[in-house]
Parts: structure tokens; sequence; C-alpha cells
């Protein structure tokens, strides 16, 4: 009857971590360790249960949701995952801008905190370009800036603009510093995300920025999706969350990358 009972236990626990999976996205072995009062070993072989059954696909430090490297949820979808986490390396983030500076601010959830980072303490003559509908109409609230809205192909899941018009709006023009978001962090694989045209586009800002800055919560770290924006040797700074595995944050200093955690 024990036995029975532990079992039952078990597969409710299991049905509680897919349930946090689909809505997070993704689960840190650790976390789900603290939340279910069990050991880290209990979790990891939940993980691989849950795995070998088809319902999620396992990474380093947890798991994420399986689906298709190409695979892209909406801007409105992320922006509800790990939202705390988000505004903590925004914040964070903000703190490497100074005076006079030309810095990029590109798509995504976690970049637009830097932008509502800004908008609190916005530094004086500071030139902010952007390939984002979104931040762009934030930016354009704060007088204090000047922005410029890089061109192109406005994609609808993500309110990037991306492609060739994109490209040739930054020839010529530099930044000091490159703000980009990622969906995957690897150490073999470096920063990707779902789309092929904007990460050319990202690709691009790279090469014409002094410093590029990956801003991308805990969740993010060993997951790899189909566009290759950089490797990890073309990055000068991650700026993610606590919650990293501290396993994961050595291995990045040992690449000789440098971490900042908000």
């Amino acid at each position: 009857m024990e036995k029975n009972d532990n079992r039952s236990l078990t597969e409710h626990r299991r049905r509680l971590i897919l349930e946090r999976l689909r809505e997070l996205g993704a689960v840190r072995t650790s976390e789900l360790a603290r939340i279910h009062s069990v050991s880290p070993m209990t979790i990891r072989n939940d993980l691989d249960v849950l795995a070998r059954r088809g319902h999620l696909l396992r990474v380093h430090g947890g798991a994420m949701v399986k689906e298709p490297l190409a695979a892209e949820p909406s801007y409105y979808e992320k922006a509800t995952r790990n939202l705390e986490e988000k505004r903590r390396i925004g914040r964070k983030a903000a703190e490497l801008i100074e005076e006079g500076m030309a810095v990029f601010i590109g798509n995504g959830t976690t970049t637009m905190e830097i932008v509502r980072a800004l908008k609190e303490r916005p530094p004086a003559r500071l030139k902010v370009f952007t390939n984002a509908l979104t931040h762009a109409v934030e930016l354009a609230g704060i007088p204090q800036l000047e922005v410029y809205v890089i061109g192109g192909y406005l994609r609808g899941v993500s309110y990037a603009l991306v492609g060739p018009l994109a490209r040739k709006s930054l020839e010529g023009v530099y930044f000091d510093l490159a703000f980009l978001g990622v969906n995957g962090l690897s150490l073999e694989h470096g920063a990707t995300i779902p789309s092929l045209e904007e990460a050319e586009t990202a690709a691009e800002i790279v090469r014409h920025a002094r410093r590029v800055v990956i801003v991308a919560d805990h969740t993010k770290f060993g997951v790899v999706t189909h566009g290759r924006i950089a490797d990890l040797e073309e990055v000068d700074m991650i700026v993610t969350d606590e919650g990293l595995d501290p396993q994961y944050a050595r291995l990045l200093s040992e690449q000789g990358g440098e971490l900042m955690l908000a």
C-alpha cells in the first residue's frame, strides 16, 4: 500500500513539473527541488523519466519544452515568462550605459526591460538605435534621447525589423554597446534565436559594436535554437539572473567570458 502511495506522489509531482514547464517554457533542477522539497537527484530522475516519455527536452541544469529548433513563441507569450528576472537583468544591463554613448538595443522582452530602465534614469546625450517597433515607441517617450530605428521587413511575431534593408541601414554605423536578447546560450553553439532572418541581422549588429552584451535569464542557458547570432568568444558580457547554475557560471568563466548577475 505504501509503495502505491509513493508512486502516486511521484506521478503527481511529475504532473506539476510538466504544468510549470508549460507555463514557463523551461525549468531548473535546483528550483524544482526547492519547490517540491526533494533532492536534486530526485528531480533529475523525474526529468529523465519525463524526457524518455517524450514530454520534455533535457538541458544542462534542467529541462525545456520539447519543440522544433525553429519554433518561436510570440512576443506577448515571452513577455509573461520570468518577468521579475528580466526586470532585474534590464536594470543591471542599463548600468553599463554611459553619457554620450551610441547604443543598440535589439528586439525582445528582456531588452525591453533595458528600455524601461532608461525611462527611469536616462543618461544625457545618448543615441539609441533599435530594430524593434515596440522598443522605438517606448524610447520615443524619453525626450533626452536621440532615437534611431533600423528599417527592414517587419516580423509580426517579434515586432523586429530584419532582412537586407535592415543590414543596409547599418552600413557605416557603429555602436559603443549592443544589447541583444537570445532564445538559447550554449557553450558549444553560442548565442541562438529561432529566426534565421533575425539571426542574420543580429550577427551584422555584432560586427558593428565595440562591445556585445547578451541579456538572457537563466532558463536560456544550455538551450540551442535554429539561427546562430555569435559564438561566445564574440560576446563581451552576459547579463543574467542569480538563478544561473553555478557550474554553468564556472564553465563560462573558464572560457574567459565576463558574467554579470542581477
